[in-house]
């Protein structure tokens, strides 16, 4: 029987590393298994924080890629010295200490103006709008039979919609995380208006809605009654295959107890309250330097930023405080399971509680004891029935001070037990399975002549 072929868009791919671009990798990875072959649409030129070149070594080679240069990101890359290729190392950050010329400081400005008023839903719309007709060609040419598209950023749903309007193909549209209802979603009035009017078109038009958590589907649910049934969750998770053989664990008595993080922090995400439980873990003497440690493996303070930075050296915490920076996948895994415990922050917005981390999963795979520190929810839930940790209030410095206490007190020797349930492998599954429900329930394709914008 031949394979049908599915078109995966996203924007952020490899050698874009980061937990954002593991979701359609592992598509593309594992799709195959399933009867389904995959050419996969994605940026060139990307402005990125969170290089990782060594992810490339996972596609496999029947994964056909085809790229489209990201205008906008291209041009951020070279202000920045940020820009990640196909597959080439980045150019050198510039100096933080070192004076922008006025023109890049007016460039700066007029970037801003059009972050607000031009390029909506996001900066990459130019990109999206490339994509959507290069999408065209590729449906035509190579015979697509399905197409996929995964956001953020949001505007890789616009290349779908174009791709798929003209073409007729089935199109699965899937919200990693929401559009206009994400917690950093904060545009007004037409901004807003119009963002809505097209996230509704897609809904709309989309053969399939597909999201990542049962809070999403409950939101979307209630938005899009009439999509209720069309709307799915297959979960982010894990691909045990990533993982590199877990350590055995003969601890020295003198060795420090270790903490790790990997990820992301901003403002809504922070490690404030962390550091200053620390801090006071240290001033009272519960801990010493000597028998602590928490690893940063990830963006502790993206370029230009230095806010977490700065706390450390007020806090007094060089010596407990190890900022890792952005490390190849692998060895990102290799801490994590020879870590004595980890740390899961979330944001602090009330509406984080329907948000459940893609690392989460990875921690549980590792299994380490948890240190959860999140607003009560579905991954708060999720921590707690799989028995993996200690949830604690993400602003709370005794809270966590306290956990941290009791995990130094208890330590754990033996790995937990890992659900299967959460492996990429059974979620490409469930995808495949999607598209094929998809196609077998296909109508007539709709033109785009008989297209309503006024949905």
């Amino acid at each position: 029987m031949k394979r049908r072929h599915a078109l995966i868009i996203c924007h952020d791919f490899p050698p874009v590393g980061g937990i954002a671009v593991q979701r359609p990798l592992k598509f593309a990875k594992y799709l195959g298994e399933f009867g389904w072959k995959v050419t996969v649409l994605t940026a060139d030129h990307v402005y990125s924080a969170t290089p990782d070149p060594s992810l490339l070594d996972e596609i496999p080679g029947d994964v056909q890629i085809v790229r489209v240069t990201d205008v906008v990101s291209k041009q951020l890359a070279r202000w920045s010295g940020r820009m990640v290729g196909d597959g080439s190392a980045p150019a050198q950050q510039p100096s933080a200490q070192a004076r922008r010329p006025m023109w890049k400081r007016l460039a700066w400005g007029a970037w801003k103006w059009a972050q607000a008023h031009a390029l909506i839903p996001d900066e990459s719309v130019a990109w999206a709008m490339l994509a959507g007709f290069a999408a065209r060609r590729i449906v035509r040419q190579r015979v697509i039979d399905c197409i996929y598209t995964t956001s953020g950023p949001q505007s890789t749903q616009l290349a779908g919609l174009i791709a798929s309007a003209f073409s007729g193909t089935p199109w699965i549209a899937d919200f990693r995380d929401p559009w206009t209802d994400n917690l950093h979603f904060h545009h007004r009035g037409w901004r807003a208006s119009l963002e809505r009017r097209l996230e509704r078109t897609v809904f709309a038009r989309a053969s399939a809605i597909v999201t990542v958590t049962d809070g999403f589907w409950r939101l979307f649910a209630a938005k899009y009654p009439h999509r209720a049934l069309d709307i799915h969750v297959i979960r982010n998770g894990v691909d045990e295959a990533d993982f590199p053989p877990a350590p055995a664990r003969r601890k020295g008595e003198e060795e420090p107890f270790t903490f790790f993080y990997g990820g992301i922090l901003y403002p809504g995400r922070s490690a404030d309250a962390l550091f200053q439980a620390v801090h006071r873990l240290l001033q009272n003497g519960h801990i010493t330097a000597q028998r602590f440690r928490i690893q940063f493996a990830g963006v502790l303070d993206y370029p230009g930023h230095h806010h977490h930075a700065r706390l450390i050296r007020e806090l007094g915490l060089e010596a407990v405080i190890e900022p890792l920076g952005y490390l190849p996948r692998r060895e990102t895994l290799a801490r994590m399971l020879a870590a004595d415990a980890t740390l899961l922050i979330g944001d602090q917005s009330a509406q984080a509680k329907d948000y459940v981390p893609g690392k989460l999963y990875e921690y549980l795979y590792a299994g380490r004891p948890i240190l959860a520190m999140l607003r009560e929810g579905e991954a708060a839930d999720l921590v707690r029935r799989e028995q993996a940790g200690i949830v604690v209030p993400p602003d709370h410095p005794d809270a966590i001070a306290q956990a941290m206490l009791h995990l130094m007190a208890h330590p754990v020797t033996e790995r937990r037990t890992w659900n299967p349930a959460y492996s990429r492998r059974a979620q490409a599954q469930q995808l495949a399975r999607l598209m094929d429900d998809v196609l077998a329930v296909q109508t007539e394709p709709t033109a785009w002549s008989s297209m309503s914008w006024d949905v």
